[in-house]
């Protein structure tokens, strides 16, 4: 009797191990899924408030989570990470640049997705420790509520 209520609780423990590991995997599989949508250049068609992109005209984002921002010449004006969560509502963009990361400054930000059209808003800030500094992340496209929003269109 002990060896079959063992082994009831071995398999039961076993059983919501697995449970715990399905939703991840769901979530990394829409994350990858997203991530192919995503991924490839865009040209920035409006910007809120004016020049908050500088002289940044595309933004690319490649499936290995890096992009970087170009001007009218394709010239890299600074690049970075990324990550994305199709999976939250609204869905999740963060993002930090290469020298930012010194500094542990980043971008928390969200995104709307609808087939050739990207719109992104985000904040600035800065992580100390594990206590975020800045504007909490926004959960519209208001820029009243952001540092900056970015509306995008896919480059042919």
């Amino acid at each position: 009797m002990k060896r079959f209520i063992l082994s009831m609780v071995l398999l039961s423990s076993l059983g919501f191990t697995a449970a715990a590991d399905g939703p991840k995997g769901d979530k990394q599989q829409a994350a990858a899924k997203a991530l192919e949508s995503f991924s490839g250049i865009w040209e920035i068609v409006k910007v809120s408030p004016d020049g908050a992109t500088k002289d940044a005209r595309r933004l690319v984002f490649k499936t290995d989570g890096t992009y970087a921002a170009v001007d009218k010449d394709g010239k890299e004006l600074w690049a970075g990470t990324f990550e994305i969560d199709p999976t939250a509502t609204p869905k999740v963009w963060d993002h930090r640049s290469h020298d930012s990361k010194k500094e542990n400054k980043d971008v928390l930000g969200i995104y709307e997705l609808d087939g050739d059209a990207l719109k992104v808003a985000c904040v600035v800030g800065q992580w100390k420790g594990k206590e975020w500094v800045g504007k909490v992340r926004p959960k519209t496209f208001d820029p009243k509520a952001a540092d900056v929003v970015l509306e995008m269109k896919r480059a042919r």
